[in-house]
């Protein structure tokens, strides 16, 4: 396989029944471009659907997430595995469309961005029945509003699961976190080094595979706090 010009890294935790069809989807709207490289932390048969895709998919790639220690970590070892210089993130449970991958590097490929952040809640964003419960939607509108107050940058949504970024911009930013507070971690630590961020609008589908094991206050209140250390620096 030719060097890939893009790096996809799909975080999975239980999601057997959806990652074929989300594979075969990234790979076909990107047309060869890129790798796809599963991180996988769960305890079903995705690993077994993904060995197998692989003899078809000579760019797709299995990582066993050992000692998994949540979503931040599982990022940051497709980080670390990852070849191309334009890598971009995703959750495998089809809440966010593969198709969409393409808008979503478009600011970075043209040189508009360092950073994107899918956005559910910006101008051209849909979101299907069922996609996003009020209490969440609530709590993501009011983590987005503190941690663009915080930061002094609007930014609509920072904890969608579907985010882009240069190898630059992932060297610069060091990210740390191991859980939930990664979704923050990376605008906010973008937009304290001066990086380009932008809001792409995107679609959310009904989550289709595994099951959140996010407790919204517990994470919350965390990310209250991660959000205020980042920002001081202190994370």
């Amino acid at each position: 396989m030719k060097q890939p010009t893009l790096s996809v890294i799909v975080t999975t935790m239980n999601e057997e029944t959806t990652i074929e069809e989300c594979t075969r989807r990234i790979f076909a709207v990107l047309n060869g471009e890129c790798e796809v490289l599963i991180v996988d932390g769960g305890s079903d048969g995705t690993g077994d659907v993904v060995r197998k895709l692989s003899e078809e998919f000579p760019g797709l790639r299995y990582i066993r997430n050992e000692n998994d220690r949540g979503k931040g970590h599982a990022v940051r070892t497709g980080i670390e595995a990852a070849k191309a210089d334009i890598m971009a993130q995703i959750d495998g449970d089809m809440q966010f469309l593969p198709e969409e991958l393409p808008k979503l590097i478009e600011p970075i490929r043209n040189g508009r961005a360092d950073v994107t952040l899918g956005s559910r809640f910006t101008n051209g964003s849909v979101r299907h029945a069922g996609s996003t419960p009020w209490h969440r939607t609530f709590g993501n509108r009011s983590i987005s509003l503190y941690t663009s107050l915080l930061c002094g940058h609007k930014m609509t949504d920072v904890l969608a699961g579907m985010k882009a970024w240069t190898r630059t911009a992932a060297e610069v930013m060091q990210l740390q976190c191991d859980h939930a507070s990664y979704d923050a971690e990376l605008p906010v630590k973008a937009v304290r080094r001066a990086m380009r961020v932008v809001d792409v609008p995107i679609t959310t589908d009904a989550r289709r595979g595994g099951k959140s094991k996010i407790k919204v206050i517990p994470v919350g209140l965390r990310l209250i706090l991660d959000i205020a250390l980042m920002r001081l620096n202190l994370m």
